[in-house]
């Protein structure tokens, strides 16, 4: 994918005032179930919490109080991973370098290049690769001793547990088990930044209700950060000054690595209840980069924490902390072509039940993610159920016509979220179209979604000679096969899940 952009983003000087200096680790507290830690950006407090609500930090079992303090601090590093868009110079982890390895630092210095790619991208800074690191030289991995936590091989009741949400993917996750015979204790987060938690934990509800996994874990999140980036976005008036300054109409994120983070939270969980495989749900699809800048060569990827390279990189470094404590992608074989058909085949009725926008729950029906699902849902599910779960038709909002155009691969970039690749938006569009839907309403220029499918994509392939049929059932082809080497599943599980991953005509 590649993007022409009439200013580079390689160097950039226009957007310094809206960039921090340092962020200086000034607290890590452990307490009975919670980790709390304090950063000052540029001497303002930002404070952090994660408690679980399935274990105690001083479980006996776990490790002694040195090894916990040890886990926290590894935790407070990594959470500086939230950070990217105000790309800080510096990391200040020096009061607590006895605690830290230089093997740690290099991981956080060899992933944020890759990790805030996007985000270094928004602001013209590719030229950034990382933050500086200060320590205290003298200290360094004075008290960390490895493994931090040991997990002995006693068979416990369930195999694996799941980081969970309630989107397609963690759904789609929980049925793959369930029809392979798995047991599995589910994992979800819940972030203040989201809102409500108990609206949270209701949605959640709405799509696991029906599932049979043993038991439910929550991780809670209390967060200052985002409220203040979201003030300094508005002080600096910086979405705005971007759009303008590189004429792109793009969103600004915030890349979290909350994907990064993950695998290691759940470290203790996984301890005390002698569980040593944790599963996500990183499809794919979330290998490609969203463009390659013209000036540098460099790739900019929207979910590389969710890439195959992250997973590897992140399972390595686990692997030097704990001992028998693992993590894989359920789904990491498949694109979403194929999450899509088999969610359905499953599920059933369960994914109109589903949400994944990240702005708005359940659905904000504006946002590339909104509109990507739908259009999958649409594909491979029943459309008026899908507009009914949805609230709206996302393909007859005029508003959307833009994004429709992005996710088509009309732009010549895929959009900033967590969205499949244009080929893969171009093939739920073939499969609507063939469903008869044409009269959507017509947007700004006389232009509906479809007509522009139908323009740009389809009569394009017809005026070179090529067989729609054929191009479509390439896509179909590559997009909807399972890739058996694509992936860091141990063997045994791969032998239960791979039959019903190729099966997908299963019920």
């Amino acid at each position: 994918m590649q993007i022409l952009e009439t200013k580079n983003h390689f160097n950039c000087q226009e957007f310094e005032d809206f960039l921090i200096e340092e962020v200086y680790l000034e607290n890590v507290l452990v307490k009975v179930n919670e980790i709390w830690f304090r950063y000052l950006l540029d001497g303002e407090e930002i404070d952090c919490s994660v408690k679980y609500d399935s274990i105690s930090l001083e479980d006996t079992n776990l490790a002694s109080p040195a090894g916990v303090k040890c886990f926290a601090v590894v935790i407070a590093v990594l959470f500086s991973l939230r950070f990217s868009s105000v790309l800080p110079q510096k990391f200040d982890f020096s009061k607590y370098s006895q605690f830290i390895d230089r093997e740690l630092l290099n991981f956080l210095q060899t992933t944020i290049p890759k990790c805030w790619s996007e985000n270094r991208y928004q602001v013209g800074k590719l030229v950034y690769q990382s933050p500086e690191i200060k320590v205290n030289e003298s200290l360094l991995g004075q008290d960390v001793t490895y493994p931090i936590f040991e997990l002995k091989t006693e068979q416990n009741t369930v195999d694996v547990i799941i980081g969970s949400g309630s989107g397609k993917d963690s759904l789609l996750c929980s049925l793959i088990l369930q029809k392979a015979g798995v047991n599995y204790d589910i994992l979800t987060c819940l972030y203040n930044s989201y809102g409500n938690i108990e609206e949270q934990k209701e949605l959640f509800t709405q799509t696991s209700e029906h599932l049979n996994y043993r038991k439910q874990h929550y991780i809670y999140f209390q967060d200052s950060y985002y409220p203040w980036l979201q003030q300094r976005f508005d002080r600096y008036n910086i979405v705005a000054r971007t759009q303008e300054y590189f004429e792109y109409k793009k969103p600004f994120h915030n890349i979290a690595g909350e994907n990064i983070i993950l695998p290691f939270l759940l470290a203790p969980i996984q301890a005390i209840h002698k569980i040593t495989l944790l599963l996500v749900g990183n499809e794919k699809s979330a290998d490609a980069p969203n463009l390659i800048d013209k000036y540098s060569g460099e790739t900019v990827a929207h979910q590389w924490v969710k890439s195959l390279e992250a997973n590897e990189k992140i399972e390595d470094q686990m692997a030097r902390m704990f001992n028998n404590i693992h993590h894989a992608s359920l789904i990491k074989p498949i694109h979403d072509v194929k999450i899509f058909d088999l969610v359905f085949k499953l599920g059933d009725q369960l994914p109109y039940a589903t949400n994944s926008c990240n702005i708005q729950k359940p659905w904000c029906c504006r946002c590339e993610k909104c509109c990507y699902v739908f259009a999958g849902f649409c594909a491979y599910g029943d459309r008026e159920k899908v507009i009914k779960a949805f609230g709206k038709d996302l393909f007859a909002m005029e508003e959307n016509l833009y994004i429709w155009s992005e996710l088509l691969g009309l732009k010549g970039y895929i959009p900033w979220e967590c969205v499949g690749m244009p080929e893969e938006t171009q093939l739920y569009f073939y499969k609507v179209y063939q469903q008869g839907v044409r009269n959507q309403a017509i947007a700004e220029r006389g232009v509906s979604c479809i007509a522009l499918f139908e323009q740009e994509i389809l009569t394009p392939l017809q005026n070179s000679g090529k067989s729609v049929e054929n191009y479509f059932q390439q896509i179909q082809n590559q997009f909807g096969q399972v890739y058996e080497n694509h992936h860091t599943m141990p063997e045994w599980l791969w032998q239960k899940i791979s039959p019903v991953l190729r099966n997908s005509s299963q019920q």
